[in-house]
């Protein structure tokens, strides 16, 4: 079974354009895919308003209107992609509000609004951020509301400057509980391809992560391309796949009206 349950329309304001989701869906199925998941992003902050989709309600309209067209040919589920949903209240009560097959819960951004991907990190010290951002992780956990836990190595994309290597490897103990608290909730945790296009030139998280994570118990994990344009739809998902399977795990966990189910990968 071909998923790739992480991907962005032209709706999120970092994805290329033009691409609705219908032509997301179109490339899913000439790539070959089976199950895929249209997730835009709808981002919330601390202290400003919800962002980064251009139109979340046209954006959820048009995702319901392609899962329905392209039934039979592929399975389209209806998602999204929370930013900091432990941020506002206003991010749970747009849950509620609305029909969704699965909420991935993202850290995109820190406590004082800024996107990880924007923080000068060769004049910050990096070890107090590496543990501002565990605790803040942990923080989303523990508010709940999602199904899968994204992307959790996203800091090491982009704080790399200098000799700095960025490494998760002296921070194994907030790893683990990041990992024991998305067990204990029942998230799938998220293999993520971005990282192949960055330095990185690999998926996440680091292998290491994924062992300890079978090793604590966990069973459920998620597969997405992150995928922002036409082009990339299934990107990097054999190399997750790959490595979910050397890590123990032989299915993925699939959400359907946000009720998780297995299937073989």
């Amino acid at each position: 079974m071909r998923v790739d349950l992480h991907m962005h329309t032209a709706y999120s304001v970092d994805a290329e354009r033009p691409q609705s989701p219908a032509d997301k869906v179109r490339a899913c199925i000439a790539h070959g895919l089976d199950i895929v998941a249209l997730t835009d992003h709808w981002d919330y902050f601390y202290n400003r308003a919800p962002s980064e989709n251009r139109d979340v309600e046209a954006c959820l309209r048009e995702t319901w209107a392609a899962k329905e067209q392209f039934s039979g040919q592929i399975e389209v589920l209806a998602g999204i992609e929370i930013g900091e949903i432990h941020a506002s209240p206003a991010a749970d009560a747009f849950i509620r509000a609305h029909s969704l097959d699965m909420v991935i819960g993202s850290l995109h951004a820190m406590p004082n609004d800024l996107d990880i991907y924007f923080h000068d990190f060769a004049h910050l010290n990096c070890d107090a951020f590496l543990r501002a951002y565990f605790a803040e992780l942990l923080r989303m956990e523990r508010h709940g509301g999602f199904d899968v836990l994204a992307h959790i190595d996203y800091p090491l994309r982009v704080m790399r400057h200098g000799d700095y290597v960025p490494s998760f490897d002296q921070y194994m103990d907030r790893v683990e509980q990041v990992l024991r608290e998305c067990i204990a909730r029942g998230y799938a945790l998220e293999l993520n391809a971005a990282g192949i296009a960055g330095w990185q030139k690999r998926v996440g998280p680091p292998q290491n992560i994924l062992y300890e994570y079978r090793r604590l118990g966990g069973e459920r994990i998620s597969i997405g391309s992150d995928s922002h344009a036409l082009d990339t739809v299934g990107r990097g998902v054999e190399d997750c796949v790959r490595n979910a399977r050397d890590a123990g795990f032989h299915a993925v966990t699939v959400f359907r009206g946000r009720r998780p189910e297995q299937a073989a990968i």
